[in-house]
């Protein structure tokens, strides 16, 4: 195994010291650990460059900038994105190792991540995220629209069988400043008009009802609400906060 591809870790942080070590631990299957911190207050620097990571600090830009700055900076044949709350299964480096050996490997490879939240594993379909995180290096790159990064791969993109796991929000508190901070991203990356008051209602109702009725969200009890909930907060946040630029536009200073 000598001589099989070699593997870049990518990921970004900013005062991740509580979920960085585990993500680089899990990541033993690469050649090299990347990251690119946004001047983080706590311990995320020393314990990921005691972990072997090589370290970038630079002052956070938005998150598809920070993420192709960590993929212009890797070296492997393959890169794997990982965020510093995500988690590679013992599993999945196995089969990403099997993966990139074969001859007939595709250029880029989707993979489940699993969010854990709330004590409890949502493996059911309300959350269907299977992203981009593996790919050719001279194959991809980092789009998107901030906050949501995205990798864009040029070539045939296959699938994997296992899977990432995410250990996002440590509380509800946490969720909900999250939900806050995208929130106010993703308005500004769009511009208000006459139909934003409106959206403000039926997109929120929406993304209730697809992740609570469609995605089957009521299977999981209390904790498929609360997700289907927040969900649609999220997105009310974001139309609200549209509104409200477009109100102060609208009226003199």
């Amino acid at each position: 195994m000598a001589d099989r591809p070699r593997i870049s870790l990518i990921t970004i942080t900013r005062d991740e010291e509580r979920l960085i070590g585990q993500c680089l631990k899990s990541a033993w299957f690469c050649d090299e650990k990347l990251v690119i911190d946004s001047n983080s207050t706590d311990n995320t620097v020393a314990i990921a460059r005691d972990l072997g990571a090589d370290v970038t600090v630079h002052e956070f830009t938005n998150y598809v900038t920070q993420k192709q700055m960590a993929l212009d900076r890797a070296h492997g044949d393959w890169v794997l994105l990982m965020d510093a709350d995500e988690q590679a299964t013992h599993l999945l480096g196995e089969e990403i190792l099997r993966t990139i050996a074969a001859p007939d490997a595709a250029d880029g490879y989707h993979i489940r991540r699993i969010l854990y939240h709330l004590g409890h594993y949502y493996s059911h379909s309300i959350y269907p995220d299977t992203p981009v995180r593996l790919f050719r290096r001279d194959h991809g790159h980092i789009g998107g629209r901030d906050p949501h990064d995205k990798v864009v791969v040029d070539g045939r993109i296959g699938r994997l069988s296992e899977s990432i796991l995410h250990f996002s929000y440590r509380d509800i508190a946490d969720h909900v400043a999250t939900i806050n901070r995208f929130s106010t991203r993703a308005a500004n990356e769009h511009q208000p008009n006459a139909l934003t008051v409106v959206r403000m209602f039926t997109n929120p109702a929406w993304r209730f009802f697809n992740f609570y009725v469609i995605r089957g969200g009521f299977r999981d009890g209390g904790r498929g609400l609360y997700a289907a909930m927040s969900a649609a907060f999220y997105v009310f946040l974001k139309y609200a906060k549209l509104y409200e630029r477009r109100l102060k536009s609208r009226t003199p200073l």
